[in-house]
């Protein structure tokens, strides 16, 4: 069975909540770049994940949060 944690309020050790990846700044018709695909532009946009047209690979999905991945 799993303790839970201890928090001492005098620990040097600060422990944040994580942030969960988001889409949100994200819309259809943004132009955003990626590295694995260069330029592309938003056609769907989700909580979890963005549709982008990256012409030569086509579409694809990117999960939120993926790193490399920028709005222009």
């Amino acid at each position: 069975m799993a303790h839970p944690q201890r928090v001492l309020p005098t620990s040097p050790f600060v422990r944040t909540q994580p942030v969960p990846p988001t889409t949100d700044g994200f819309q259809v018709g943004d132009r955003v770049t990626l590295d694995s695909w260069g330029m592309g532009k938003v056609t769907e946009v989700t909580p979890e994940y963005l549709v982008v047209d990256f012409r030569t690979a086509g579409l694809r999905r990117i999960p939120a949060g993926t790193k490399g991945f920028s709005l222009l």
